[in-house]
């Protein structure tokens, strides 16, 4: 789980966000208002299908988000990626406040690790890096 992610707000060009995801090397964009209330997300899918980064993440954000508490268990956020066919769950409090995400990518760590992985991931992620891989 990332926590306190980064984020967009539905009045944003999506250019902005396509720059984001771009420079945090990111697939999913939390929308958010004005005070940190989860409203949709944005995926790089989503920004690609635009065409046109002239239009407001309003414009084509998704509304319909799966969201997840922070004490919800981790089997339940996997059932919840695999059976709705979604690449993150964003995380909020009580009140709907964005607090963190987790991805695909967040399993797929755990898996490699359980699985016998043995280089550290942090060294994989700067082996990707030098590699000039997102």
């Amino acid at each position: 789980m990332s926590q306190n992610p980064v984020a967009v707000h539905a009045d944003d060009r999506l250019s902005k966000a396509a720059q984001t995801m771009s420079e945090v090397a990111i697939r999913h964009l939390p929308v958010v208002d004005r005070s940190g209330l989860l409203i949709g997300l944005l995926s790089h899918r989503d920004v690609l299908a635009a065409g046109d980064l002239s239009k407001r993440v309003s414009d084509v954000m998704r509304t319909d988000v799966k969201a997840v508490a922070p004490d919800t268990f981790a089997h339940e956020a996997a059932y919840l990626l695999l059976h709705y066919k979604i690449g993150c769950l964003p995380i909020t409090d009580a009140s709907g406040k964005l607090i963190g995400i987790v991805t695909e990518g967040d399993f797929v760590r755990v898996a490699y690790t359980l699985l016998g992985g043995r280089i550290p991931i942090g060294e994989l992620e700067i082996e990707d890096q030098e590699a000039g891989k997102d």
